[in-house]
């Protein structure tokens, strides 16, 4: 895995160096660095991009993205927020509101990641990962049965959603202490809102 990361930067740096000036290349590269689990070296790279380009939507909300993953979620709403003024009808744009609910349930502000994991599933009902917030949130602030209906909901679609696998799961994305903490709580309100161990 490392090796494929340092094959896919390199052929990144290359395309930088015959057009550094292409806002695009840092987003890609911050993407890849961020999809290996180095989300701290990725937010360099979206500013890159966000120099070239200050109107660029998709660098905001991958910026916002790689903040949560550097456990600094509360930094995320700013970007993720320009993102969605920039280019609200963006086809991703369901994405984007998805990681504001996540950001707030990284904080434990569950009202705020129900409000807007339920607009995930307004836009996108087969969106699973917003029904995994809502478990948690739910199952967080002790509100077992709508934990309940979306657990069921999240089983339709991932029928063989675990805790465990899930850890997993997200832990391959960030090794940063601050994250897995609020990803830890995240993973017990999942338990308490229902989901299997393994």
């Amino acid at each position: 895995m490392a090796e494929d990361k340092e094959i896919a930067t390199d052929l990144i740096d290359r395309a930088l160096a015959k057009s550094s000036s292409n806002a695009l290349a840092y987003v890609v590269k911050g993407d890849t660095l961020r999809v290996f689990g180095r989300p701290e070296e990725a937010l360099p790279e979206y500013d890159a991009a966000l120099e070239i380009n200050p109107n660029f939507p998709i660098a905001y909300a991958q910026k916002g993205l790689a903040l949560i993953l550097s456990g600094r979620a509360r930094e995320a709403f700013s970007p993720l927020q320009l993102a969605l003024r920039l280019s609200p009808k963006d086809p991703i744009a369901v994405s984007w509101y998805y990681n504001l609910c996540h950001a707030h349930l990284h904080l434990q502000e569950y009202e705020e990641a129900t409000k807007d994991c339920r607009r995930v599933i307004n836009i996108n009902n087969a969106f699973w990962y917003a029904y995994v917030d809502l478990v948690s949130a739910y199952g967080a602030s002790g509100q077992l049965e709508p934990a309940r209906q979306s657990l069921t909901e999240l089983n339709k679609i991932r029928p063989d959603f675990t805790i465990q696998w899930f850890r997993e799961f997200g832990y391959g994305y960030s090794s940063n202490p601050q994250f897995r903490r609020e990803f830890d709580e995240i993973l017990d309100g999942l338990r308490k809102g229902g989901v299997r161990e393994q």
